[in-house]
């Protein structure tokens, strides 16, 4: 069947959208008063971004004083199991990486995107090895596009070349990566004792072998009621690492509604991904995340880390110590890459991925 006229007209502008190499910043510097079509979600969608009765109080903020003294860390690491369990969701905050490499990365990122179009364009690709410009990663597959553009730097299992890096942010990213690496393997191993398993359980599966930077930038929209920074979705690796200026605009679904994640300074937001929520056997919890679109000039800045597996053939499923005849595993096995093919092959969205991969 032919498609339809609307459907056909759609196509066109997704393609002049991606065809400008220029994201949603481009949009904006031409000037525009009103979003484009393919921006505008669903009813369904836009009737969520009413104000929510909840509040923030329901993500923690976790201090981390003291973690490697005994009986510290026994609490640490009850804080830590609770929020994963539960809310999914967690800040940290005297983790040992200075605010001065918050501060400068978040600016470097923010710089990067403000370089003119056409010096970032030659990065602009739909790729995920080395270093990428990515605006709406699954633009072909999603009902609607959304606000936001995204510097990507891979740092292994294939680390691109530093020199691929852009030099505006260049040292900046590279030492945010070099200060927050550690935060991450201290966490994993914080969580392995939340399981009831050994600190280093976890590690020994290289559930944190693959490691991708992403610098987003949510510029000024002019009709943020109409479409979103980022859609609702679950984060499909172990682990994730995200700071954020204070713009705010980041919401965790909690219950039937949505928490505002107030920007702390100095914290690193902490979620956890499906593959952990599947090795775990559902004992910590993958939630669903967006972020709103900007009605301020100011743009909104964040950097997340996402830690997935290194070896694609690696096979992953509940851990054994985990399963029980009371608690049976949910949840099947697989190959990391047949785990991620199915990931970036469909739509970023609410449809949680380890539903893919239920028993």
């Amino acid at each position: 069947m032919a498609p339809t006229t609307d459907s056909a007209q759609r196509i066109q502008e997704l393609k002049q959208f991606d065809e400008a190499k220029t994201g949603v910043k481009g949009l904006v510097d031409s000037g525009i008063t009103s979003i484009p079509s393919i921006f505008i979600n669903p009813p369904e969608v836009l009737e969520t971004l009413k104000p929510s009765r909840y509040t923030g109080a329901e993500i923690p903020t976790i201090d981390l004083t003291g973690v490697n003294i005994p009986g510290h860390r026994e609490k640490i690491v009850d804080q830590i199991k609770s929020a994963a369990s539960t809310v999914g969701f967690f800040q940290v905050i005297n983790h040992g990486v200075p605010l001065e490499a918050f501060d400068s990365a978040i600016a470097a990122v923010g710089a990067f995107h403000e370089l003119p179009g056409e010096v970032k364009a030659p990065l602009y690709k739909r790729g995920v090895e080395g270093v990428s410009l990515k605006s709406n990663q699954d633009l072909f597959h999603s009902k609607a596009a959304y606000w936001r553009d995204t510097l990507m730097v891979q740092f292994d299992p294939k680390p691109a070349d530093p020199k691929e890096i852009p030099e505006v942010c260049r040292e900046q990213v590279l030492e945010y990566h070099r200060q927050t690496l550690p935060v991450a393997e201290l966490l994993l191993g914080l969580l392995s004792e939340g399981l009831g398993l050994s600190t280093g359980r976890l590690k020994e599966l290289t559930l944190i072998g693959g490691q991708t930077f992403v610098g987003n930038y949510y510029p000024y929209c002019p009709q943020p009621d109409l479409t979103i920074g980022f859609r609702s979705h679950t984060d499909p690796g172990v682990l994730t690492l995200l700071i954020q200026d204070d713009m705010g605009g980041l919401q965790v679904k909690y219950k039937e509604g949505w928490v505002d994640l107030k920007p702390v300074p100095g914290a690193i937001v902490i979620n956890i991904g499906d593959l952990l929520q599947i090795v775990s056997n559902e004992e910590y919890k993958s939630v669903n995340h967006r972020v709103l679109a900007q009605s301020s000039p100011e743009p909104r800045i964040s950097i997340a880390t996402f830690y997935n597996p290194g070896a694609v053939e690696d096979v992953y499923g509940p851990l054994p110590e985990l399963i029980s005849p009371e608690k049976p595993a949910l949840y099947r096995e697989f190959t990391c890459k047949e785990y991620f093919t199915k990931f970036f092959t469909k739509e970023v969205d609410s449809t949680s991925q380890p539903n893919h991969f239920r028993k």
